[in-house]
């Protein structure tokens, strides 16, 4: 064994001996996490109670229901239904509130409820078999400070 190799390991055990054994293991711990980090993760709804969704068709319309948690909100730009086809759906939307996001700078947000009813021409249930449904996308956030992934969900012609 090579003399330096020995002075090296002496040393880590000299300074071993002379540390406390709690800040040993805090210094290695890579996963230790703050106060902070811990009260958001406590605060992070899952994404179907934070947006709770709900669509369906009734007659000739589109029917597409969020409930938004307090302390949470909907992007208008990322709200998008494409129809039977897959071509977009061109969605009236309810005006929205200006908002200064940390992540995609000055954005529209809906923070309550939000109702979209959506005129889908008549009798849909005669659709090309396989294309019976409309593909729903959207994405929010928790004021907290956690953004959850982009939302696709699909609602049934029946």
């Amino acid at each position: 064994m090579n003399r330096y190799s020995s002075i090296k390991i002496g040393l880590l055990i000299w300074i071993s001996i002379q540390t406390p054994v709690p800040a040993v293991a805090a210094a290695f711990d890579f996963f230790q996490s703050t106060d902070t980090q811990n009260e958001l993760a406590s605060q992070i709804l899952p994404v179907d109670t934070a947006f709770e969704f709900l669509g369906f068709v009734q007659g000739e319309r589109l029917q597409l229901l969020w409930r938004v948690e307090p302390g949470h909100y909907l992007y208008q730009s990322r709200l998008k239904v494409a129809g039977l086809g897959g071509e977009s759906v061109a969605v009236k939307l309810p005006q929205a509130e200006p908002y200064n996001d940390e992540y995609f700078g000055e954005v529209l947000i809906y923070r309550q409820d939000l109702a979209l009813d959506i005129p889908i021409g008549p009798d849909p249930s005669k659709a090309e078999a396989g294309s019976k449904q409309f593909l729903i996308e959207y994405q929010g956030c928790a004021e907290a400070g956690y953004c959850y992934p982009p939302q696709k969900r699909w609602v049934d012609l029946d």
